[in-house]
């Protein structure tokens, strides 16, 4: 059993980097070849199928080096091709070394992308009620399907004929999943990226309380003024079932 285990993992090791580990137990080359081209191509699929902006701002030369490193270097934690995605991102953030040829904006790009995925395939796991655009609004929570992130670089804009080089303002972008199941991507300013912020912190808040955290955060603006423009957020992000009622 353990030569058979020795075996295996030497046959890994030569699919993942062939240059790198030759295997010596009898099978010819181009039998093996079959395997490494259908392993290997198997991950760029999925690759380029999870990251279509981040692939055309390479040459296919470069983009198939890349998904070859990702392939030889990164353990993936999980058995399933859905999870593939997520492990790229971890592996850019957290392994790979940026070179010339890569955007300075390569992670959060990479991010940007796999959270769509990431969306699409979330389980929700408790009931809600989206507001029928009438109700009085009395509590609000984020909904489980929705999530707020901030970039230094403006990914959401992304081309081969616009790749900034430097961090800009900050861009806040809500990715979220409507009761139709499409994936949607909204651009939010500072102001409602705070009061989104705040509402994540609870598992509900009332829009009163709301209101009052919204006056703390910006005491140099009239109450009344931030009161509706609260009210104006919170009831268009209901609409866009980014929020959810109570």
């Amino acid at each position: 059993m353990k030569a058979f285990q020795e075996t295996q993992l030497a046959f890994i090791d030569h699919l993942k980097n062939p240059e790198a580990n030759q295997f010596e137990h009898g099978i010819e080359d181009r039998r093996l070849k079959v395997y490494r081209e259908l392993f290997f191509n198997n991950i760029k699929g999925f690759l380029s199928t999870g990251f279509p902006v981040l692939e055309s701002l390479y040459s296919e030369t470069q983009w198939q080096a890349l998904a070859r490193q990702f392939f030889a270097e990164h353990e993936c934690r999980s058995p399933f091709f859905v999870d593939i995605s997520k492990e790229f991102v971890e592996y850019l953030s957290n392994t790979y070394q940026l070179k010339e040829i890569d955007p300075p904006f390569l992670t959060e790009l990479a991010h940007y992308e796999w959270l769509e995925l990431a969306m699409s395939v979330k389980k929700q796991t408790r009931d809600v009620t989206y507001w029928d655009g009438k109700s009085d609004i009395n509590s609000v929570s984020m909904s489980e399907l929705a999530t707020l992130v901030s970039y230094q670089f403006p990914v959401h804009q992304i081309r081969p004929d616009f790749q900034p080089q430097e961090p800009a303002e900050p861009a806040y972008i809500v990715v979220y999943r409507d009761a139709d199941d499409a994936v949607n991507f909204t651009l939010v300013n500072a102001v409602t990226a705070h009061l989104l912020s705040l509402v994540q912190q609870e598992p509900a808040i009332q829009l009163d309380d709301l209101t009052q955290h919204m006056c703390d955060a910006m005491p140099q603006l009239p109450a009344e003024q931030i009161k509706q423009g609260t009210l104006d957020s919170v009831s268009l992000l209901l609409q866009q079932q980014i929020l959810v009622t109570h």
